[in-house]
């Protein structure tokens, strides 16, 4: 098996994660997976179902990734050192950043969308301001958890 066919299958498996991790916040949770907007939850009896199917799919692809690739498996389960997290930490903050606080900004929400009256725009300044402020003492904290340890960026 090349590395191209490995690469799917492991692909495969955390996308495969994901969906039911999407299904399950849907189903027992009652939140839909886009706009988060409430939903009737299922019964758990109901959930149980599908939940188990789920299961039964997530472990004969990892059967299946046992057999013909299995390094990728052993790699998957080993534990990543403290600085590893905290570099997705700040990734991931960074994307928050990007993609939704700053799309919050009136001056861009108004090239998309359109004129906001004053208060709307005045509101939503406020709104990005404060999430800025947000994500600024977020990522403080994180380098001090990374100063504070000596961890160093992967």
């Amino acid at each position: 098996m090349n590395q191209g066919h490995r690469g799917h299958l492991y692909s495969s498996l955390l996308a495969l994660e994901e969906m039911s991790r999407q299904m399950e916040r849907v189903a027992r949770d009652g939140r839909s997976p886009t706009s988060g907007q409430a939903l009737t939850p299922l019964d758990e009896s109901e959930w149980g179902l599908l939940a188990g199917c789920l299961d039964r799919m997530e472990g004969q692809l990892q059967e299946a990734i046992r057999q013909l690739a299995p390094e990728g498996l052993a790699e998957r389960c080993a534990v990543e050192n403290r600085s590893v997290t905290l570099y997705w930490l700040s990734v991931l903050l960074r994307q928050l950043e990007e993609e939704i606080v700053d799309d919050l900004d009136p001056a861009r929400t108004q090239r998309k969308f359109g004129e906001l009256a004053g208060q709307e725009s005045g509101t939503l300044t406020e709104l990005a301001q404060n999430m800025r402020a947000a994500v600024s003492r977020m990522r403080c904290y994180l380098d001090g958890l990374r100063s504070s340890r000596g961890d160093k960026s992967p």
